[in-house]
């Protein structure tokens, strides 16, 4: 029977469920996994990117290998020049300041004055103690005359004295003179003799005294035009052209001739300093023409020459007194060693526009 049957109990229907003569429902098998079109086709794809990747990666590293034939760039590199360190060639205070910090001065112009005083009292000290050596001069001649004369004399009493000797040892002999007569000739021919040789000495030594005397003015006019130039150094002044930099001097410092003073950043040295690495080098040679941007002035770039490169760095830091050092690591990366290359600049934003240590980026095409 198809229909169900109510059955009773205790007053309650329970309707019986038609379901006894219906045939058992089969599970319906899921189709296979290939049969879905999105999970077949993504394998595929993940192969053929792995494949693109691989390709990408052997094409960068083919062009990276052929572009290092072409051209060297690199972003380490720095705009720099000549820091001109003015250390007073006198000491004492300063008298008066007369630049300000970061300006631009020419060659010549007055930095500060360091206090005269005591080196005008030196000159004047000076050019009385050369007045006092030339005066006694004059007075080592006029000695010099009157012993001249004196030797003279004494020359001229020794000749007397030998003559009459001569002239009186025969006479003697003859017995014409008496012995005493002959001794008293030849006593006066010895003191003759002895007179002219003091009067000699005595020329000798105000010759030597002269000269002493003369010394001593050559040396006293030494020391004037020292003292006169320590003056002029009281007046301290730019040797370059270039900007005043971190000026740190005020009027009464003491300054001394073993401390700089004044820096000034040189405005006609300036340059660019890249370090390139070692592959570059074989294509890098002066003279070649090569392009700069500056960070300080973008999007502009400017034409530079290869002044040269560095044939010596240091391999230890703290050794680069003489050649420099250039780090081979970034971040505990080891890299290739780099070697400086300086870099003359055909054109700039100007002078006043560039400044020292900014950073910059060089290319070279060969």
């Amino acid at each position: 029977m198809d229909q169900s049957v109510n059955v009773s109990l205790k007053g309650k229907s329970i309707p019986e469920p038609a379901v006894r003569n219906k045939e058992p429902s089969l599970p319906v098998a899921a189709p296979p996994l290939s049969a879905t079109p999105e999970l077949d086709r993504s394998p595929v794809l993940s192969r053929r990117q792995r494949a693109l990747l691989f390709l990408l990666a052997i094409a960068a590293a083919v062009l990276a290998w052929i572009s290092s034939y072409l051209f060297a760039y690199t972003d380490d590199a720095y705009v720099t020049s000549d820091v001109v360190s003015i250390t007073p060639e006198v000491t004492g205070p300063i008298a008066a300041v007369f630049v300000k910090d970061n300006e631009w001065v020419e060659r010549g112009t007055l930095l500060f004055t360091i206090d005269p005083v005591p080196f005008r009292l030196a000159v004047e000290q000076a050019r009385a103690e050369e007045a006092r050596t030339e005066a006694q001069l004059p007075v080592d001649r006029a000695q010099l005359q009157v012993l001249q004369a004196q030797k003279e004399a004494a020359g001229a009493a020794e000749r007397l004295a030998a003559a009459n000797l001569r002239r009186d040892t025969p006479l003697a002999r003859s017995g014409t003179i008496s012995a005493q007569a002959l001794d008293t000739t030849r006593t006066t021919e010895e003191q003759s003799a002895a007179q002219q040789h003091a009067a000699e000495a005595a020329l000798q030594k105000a010759n030597e005294t002269l000269s002493l005397d003369k010394a001593a003015v050559s040396s006293a006019h030494a020391a004037r035009l020292l003292a006169e130039w320590r003056l002029g150094r009281t007046k301290v002044v730019a040797p370059v052209d270039g900007f005043v930099t971190h000026l740190a001097i005020q009027t009464g410092d003491m300054v001394s001739t073993s401390q700089a003073a004044v820096a000034i950043v040189d405005g006609n040295a300036w340059r660019v300093v890249a370090n390139y690495k070692e592959y570059y080098l074989r294509h890098l040679h002066p003279g070649g023409l090569a392009w700069i941007w500056l960070d300080s002035h973008p999007w502009h770039l400017y034409r530079a020459r290869i002044q040269g490169l560095a044939h010596g760095i240091s391999r230890q830091q703290g050794s680069e007194t003489l050649v420099p050092y250039v780090s081979p690591t970034v971040n505990w990366i080891r890299l290739q060693r780099r070697i400086p290359v300086r870099f003359t600049l055909l054109q700039s934003p100007g002078s006043d526009q560039l400044f020292m240590g900014v950073d910059a980026r060089v290319l070279v095409i060969y």
